[in-house]
Parts: C-alpha cells; structure tokens; sequence
C-alpha cells in the first residue's frame, strides 16, 4: 500500500484497511511495544502508514503462518535484534553529534 507521507487513520479505518478488528487492534497495541500509536487532542488513536505495516506483519504470522503471540514475539526480536538496533541507535547519535559541531563551526 503506497500512501502519502505525513497520513494518519483512525482505528475504524485501519480496521477496515487491515480487516483486523478494532478491539484486536487495541490488545496487539497492549502485547507489542513497538505498536504504539500517536494520539490527537482528544486522546484519538491516529495510526501511520508504518503502524500498518506493522500491523499487516503481525496479521500474516498470526493468521496466515499460525503463530501465536509469543511467537510472534520471538520471531520479530530475531528479525530485529536489540544489540542491532542499538548499535545503529549509537551511530545515529554519533552523526548528530557531529553535525552539531559542524553547526557551531559555520555560525
């Protein structure tokens, strides 16, 4: 799904978009901590293209290869390893450092 950078859905309609159901959706946000959702003035879920990426893949393993939420679990945390993150995480922080020097050289 290509959507224009900078949309948010409500849950009603990523509901729809996933055919996950909304209350489904709320328990996947309580068990997966990288499924958070911003929300708006009003305390309104308001959900990004990534969060239904990520939506979608927990989708697929659950229902469509049979893995439970463990496993689900297990599964993205080798996809995504901490330390990998970390390092990365590091090294982002490293070039902003950096770049902020180079601010204070040219001003």
């Amino acid at each position: 799904m290509k959507e224009p950078e900078g949309k948010f859905y409500t849950i009603g309609e990523i509901s729809t978009l996933t055919e996950v159901p909304a209350h489904i959706l709320r328990y996947w946000e309580k068990e997966f901590s990288f499924l958070r959702p911003l929300r708006d003035h009003r305390g309104h879920r308001l959900y990004t293209t990534r969060d239904v990426a990520k939506i979608n893949q927990i989708k697929e393993l659950v229902y469509q290869e049979g893995y439970r939420l463990r496993g689900v679990k297990r599964r993205l945390r080798q996809q995504y390893p901490k330390k990998q993150v970390q390092s990365i995480v590091g090294f982002l922080r490293q070039i902003l450092k950096e770049l902020k020097e180079m601010e204070k050289c040219s001003s």
